[in-house]
């Protein structure tokens, strides 16, 4: 449910951890990924001013820039540049070398997801500091944002603070929710509500501010579905 106990609209400024809630939620549910974050937030903190909402990921396959996959993603972050309190801030995939940790003993590369964290940090100090809400929402179950959490608690403390974990039902056993109040801080950290992702979806084509459309992925359409 949404959240609607305040009276007086407050304005609130949502960082959403783009890879951290695909693995999540998206990757088993490809049919919820043409997400209208924009109206997903604005819906989830109907009682306050949704001032901006900010995605922070990474383009994928950064080796293979033709890949079906980061075709789909570029034509996601098109459609979600349509959306004007939506702000897209990239992080980067860096390569290193791993060897196998069995009998093979093989050399292989994988790629990391770099500077999410630290961008997360330095918008949601930014913003603190300049004012530019009385509320935070966070959208991640990454211990990395601990920290900035603790900062803008403890120095600014006329700011509320909202930690919205991402994880499907049957593994939110495994996910905590109370390290903040294990810490003596008024933040309120609970699940991601997930009953209403399937009702906050773009368009089936958008139409994009430069002109043609941006068309949702085909294998993100559930079977039998007849995209809007």
């Amino acid at each position: 449910m949404p959240d609607n106990d305040i009276q007086t609209k407050k304005k609130c400024i949502v960082y959403i951890d783009g890879y951290n809630w695909y693995h999540a939620i998206f990757k088993h549910y490809p049919e919820w990924k043409w997400i209208n974050i924009q109206s997903f937030c604005e819906y989830l903190r109907s009682r306050e001013e949704v001032v901006s909402v900010k995605m922070f990921s990474a383009m994928v396959d950064p080796q293979n820039p033709q890949s079906e996959a980061r075709d789909r993603q570029e034509t996601y972050f098109k459609a979600l540049k349509t959306l004007p309190k939506v702000k897209i801030i990239l992080g980067a995939f860096q390569s290193r070398e791993v060897t196998c940790r069995g009998t093979c003993r093989e050399k292989y590369r994988i790629a990391d997801e770099k500077k999410t964290d630290v961008n997360i940090a330095v918008e949601m100090i930014t913003d603190a500091i300049s004012g530019n809400c009385s509320r935070v929402v966070v959208i991640s179950g990454d211990s990395d944002i601990q920290p900035v959490v603790e900062w803008i608690c403890k120095n600014k403390p006329d700011i509320n603070v909202t930690v919205y974990v991402p994880a499907l039902a049957n593994n939110q056993r495994d996910r905590r929710t109370d390290y903040y109040a294990t810490q003596g801080l008024d933040v309120e950290c609970k699940f991601l509500p997930l009953d209403n992702l399937k009702d906050h979806q773009l368009k089936g084509a958008v139409k994009l501010l430069e002109g043609g459309f941006a068309a949702r992925p085909y294998s993100w359409v559930r079977q039998g579905e007849i995209p809007n």
